[in-house]
């Protein structure tokens, strides 16, 4: 029986040094029908010629016209021209495991799920001189408690998974300007709010490396992390020393949140029947708190846009 076709979209902007390794995760796959969606927000950089480099006629590159300055254009572009039965989003600086892709298909068809959020990987990001002394750590990310979808954890778009038709039930994502929280996270907000079907992997199938974190990342383009990680994402060893890692940070959080800050807590708890009230009126819970964190709708986004050197 042939294999389902499995549309991966990737939107980037003017940052080929990462978007190569995410492209390059994708060729490594033990899962090979696909097709690869790169949606450049109007890039001014050699990333047209990155992508064709690849000579995969699999790998198919648009570039818009104007550039939107987010996300959510270029994902609903590349939402548009997805051919397959199902649909994965890969940011342009995370990394598919090689049995990633493999993995969700049978567990897709194994289950009776919609969508799947696999557990990710996230790589914490250093300083060069650091992290070239091996002082590199690891978190894990997307890691839903109990296998029930919570509006309180932040699921990177790179660990989804889902059946094509789905998207059509969903909707388009929403632009940052109209959101006080992130398009991703009100679009799969939504997708909890309509219903859908969620299976939670115990497994890691993704590395994420969260590049936006370091400050004018746009300016000052560094890939050593890429480079690193890129070559070993088959090393079992580094693997399981980056899952050590990360179930040590995570305890450590736990006990934090327990014994250190017990009002953060409290507060969480004390929070719990508004986020039930506003679930009802169909609001992604951390609205309210971003809204008094940031203040008006998109300004979240141009904080980040800001920190990265792209404003």
């Amino acid at each position: 029986m042939k294999s389902p076709l499995v549309s991966i979209i990737i939107a980037t902007y003017n940052c080929s040094h990462l978007l190569r390794h995410a492209v390059q995760s994708v060729i490594n796959s033990d899962f090979q029908n696909w097709e690869l969606i790169v949606v450049g927000d109007c890039c001014t950089d050699d990333t047209e010629e990155v992508v064709g480099s690849f000579r995969d006629d699999r790998i198919l590159y648009f570039n818009l016209p104007q550039n939107s300055g987010q996300q959510a254009t270029p994902n609903n572009f590349g939402l548009s021209k997805a051919q397959g039965e199902y649909i994965a989003f890969l940011n342009q600086d995370d990394l598919f495991y090689p049995d990633h892709l493999s993995k969700c298909v049978k567990e897709m068809e194994d289950t009776e799920a919609d969508f799947i959020i696999v557990p990710g990987l996230k790589i914490i990001t250093t300083k060069k001189e650091d992290f070239e002394k091996g002082k590199y750590r690891a978190d894990l990310c997307s890691v839903h408690p109990d296998g029930k979808f919570s509006t309180n954890i932040f699921s990177v778009a790179s660990t989804w998974f889902f059946k094509s038709e789905i998207a059509k039930r969903i909707g388009a994502w929403n632009v940052e300007k109209d959101l006080y929280v992130t398009p991703s996270q009100e679009w799969i907000f939504r997708a909890n709010q309509k219903g859908v079907r969620f299976h939670f992997p115990s497994r890691v199938g993704v590395m994420v490396i969260l590049s936006g974190e370091r400050r004018n990342s746009y300016v000052n383009k560094h890939s050593f992390e890429h480079d690193f990680f890129s070559k070993r994402m088959n090393d079992p060893e580094l693997k399981a020393k980056l899952l050590e890692q990360a179930a040590v940070f995570a305890y450590k959080f736990v006990q934090d949140q327990f014994f250190f800050q017990p009002k953060v807590l409290v507060k969480r708890v004390m929070g719990l029947p508004l986020d039930w009230v506003l679930k009802k009126f169909k609001i992604h819970p951390t609205s309210l708190r971003f809204r008094m964190v940031w203040g008006a709708k998109g300004n979240l986004i141009q904080k980040v846009r800001k920190d990265t050197g792209l404003d």
